[in-house]
């Protein structure tokens, strides 16, 4: 009987498995992370300009807010249509070409249809009690809004 209780002490109980380690990880957790980092440059890359033309857009619209007169505001576009159309030749356009240019660029055809004097003509001339500013500054922060 001893031969037996001894061979039921050395018996033990059904156990699972021992616990995988923590370090180091599958190779499916290394393609993930992988993954992980491939998208988040990728997003980096993406969203950049995006996030370039909203820090311009908000200068813009901050400065607009301060000019005062129709030289500055004309000015102004003229700094935003450059900074966001780099590649375009509208330092050189005036008049009609100017507009057709800003109307081009728009979203809404027609913001600057009754405001032709005033970024052809204002800009250049002494300031005179009758000029609509705000209609202009109204125009331009709406084509900030949509083309920068």
């Amino acid at each position: 009987m001893n031969e037996n209780v001894d061979l039921y002490l050395r018996l033990r109980d059904v156990h699972g498995p021992e616990l995988p380690p923590w370090w180091p990880p599958a190779p499916g957790w290394w393609l993930a992370l992988l993954a992980l980092c491939a998208l988040a440059v990728l997003a980096v890359h993406l969203l950049r300009p995006r996030w370039r033309r909203y820090r311009l857009r908000r200068r813009l619209l901050a400065a607009l807010e301060a000019a005062s007169s129709a030289a500055q505001i004309a000015a102004l576009l003229r700094a935003a249509a450059l900074a966001r159309f780099p590649g375009e030749q509208a330092a050189g356009l005036h008049g009609a070409t100017w507009i057709a240019f800003l109307e081009s660029r728009d979203r809404r055809p027609g913001r600057f249809a009754g405001l032709a004097d005033a970024l052809s003509a204002m800009p250049y001339r002494a300031p005179r009690p009758g000029d609509d500013v705000a209609a202009l500054r109204a125009a331009v922060r709406g084509w900030l809004k949509a083309a920068v």
